[in-house]
């Protein structure tokens, strides 16, 4: 017999709107039963549009709710541990959307409730560079572009170049916690492609330390403007970030030089180029490699991982490595020293 997946959301906006309710609507046997948004008008406004029958008022009473098997949390990162933990105690699946939590201590401790549930604990994918994972396994594996030397990533944007532009969730330290723009995703996307990170060194660089909040005050700022970081992957890869939210010119990318070749990712325009031989080209997909990032799958993966034990990632483990990444890049910048990272997951 199919298992029934009854779901509560905390949270219901954003990404969970446009995905998430639409991906797990297609699913057999998945019933929405319950929403909490940070208010009450929000909750009922989400439960008429989308056909939800019950209104809570608070989280809490989503991870109490008997009806309620797996608890869907689209809130922003300030709220992930506490109800990721609250929810697995309770005997409940987790589907968390990205960034794992405000800092490591509390993905350490959404990871070891996980280990200590039977429950799925889940995390939403960052879709950058998505659909060409098989493709660029499949170069590193056929030595396409030979032994990978070095790899760069870079994020630039102009988020934050105007000194008068107002704090929002995103700068906002005690929402966010040490989420820098795309810092974490990027991390993610390097541990999928290359392995997992062993060493941080980093800078940060912060040239508005106040900026107005949503009352017009003005507010300490500790989220930076700017981030530098040296890091060594798997068995002695350097891998460099440099996230910007100062620059005047808009570009994210990555570059995986090997011996013989190299991999130009433009995130941009999601589109994966190979250079060899002076030349660069666009990589050519075949059918079975690509990932429709149009007809994504995370929901009917995150049932499958629940109803047959798929393994499913980025799941709880996955997320606090790239939250010790993140946790370190500021532990270096602030200290001037390396930092090694444990390998215990």
């Amino acid at each position: 017999m199919t298992e029934e997946i009854l779901l509560g959301f905390v949270g219901l906006g954003g990404i969970c709107r446009e995905r998430h309710v639409p991906g797990f609507k297609k699913i057999s046997d998945v019933k929405i039963i319950a929403v909490a948004n940070r208010s009450r008008p929000s909750s009922e406004r989400a439960a008429r549009d989308y056909g939800i029958p019950e209104v809570c008022d608070t989280w809490r009473d989503i991870v109490a709710h008997d009806g309620i098997n797996t608890v869907v949390i689209g809130t922003w990162p300030y709220m992930h541990c506490e109800v990721s933990v609250a929810a697995l105690k309770a005997g409940k699946h987790v589907f968390c959307q990205a960034r794992m939590a405000r800092n490591r201590q509390e993905a350490e401790l959404m990871y070891d409730a996980a280990c200590f549930s039977d429950q799925v604990a889940a995390l939403c994918p960052v879709p950058i560079g998505m659909r060409f994972d098989r493709v660029i396994a499949r170069i590193l594996r056929e030595d396409i572009i030979g032994s990978v030397r070095y790899a760069n990533v870079r994020s630039f944007s102009s988020l934050w170049v105007d000194a008068a532009t107002p704090m929002t969730w995103r700068k906002d330290h005690h929402i966010s916690g040490l989420n820098m723009q795309t810092f974490g995703m990027y991390i993610e996307v390097i541990h999928r492609w290359l392995g997992n990170t062993r060493r941080v060194s980093a800078e940060t660089f912060l040239y508005t330390p106040e900026r107005r909040d949503e009352s017009g005050a003005f507010a300490t700022v500790h989220i930076p403007d700017q981030m530098a970081v040296n890091t060594i992957v798997g068995d002695g890869l350097p891998v460099h970030y440099i996230i910007s939210g100062v620059s005047g010119v808009a570009e994210d990318a990555i570059d995986i030089y090997g011996d013989k070749g190299a991999l130009h990712y433009d995130a941009n325009n999601d589109i994966l180029y190979l250079k060899r031989n002076g030349t660069m080209e666009p990589v050519q997909l075949h059918p079975a490699e690509e990932y429709d990032l149009e007809n994504w799958t995370v929901e009917a993966d995150f049932v499958a991982a629940v109803r047959e034990g798929v393994p499913y990632h980025p799941d709880f483990a996955d997320g606090l490595r790239y939250m010790r990444v993140l946790q370190a890049a500021y532990d270096s910048a602030a200290s001037g020293q390396h930092i090694n990272l444990p390998q215990d997951i």
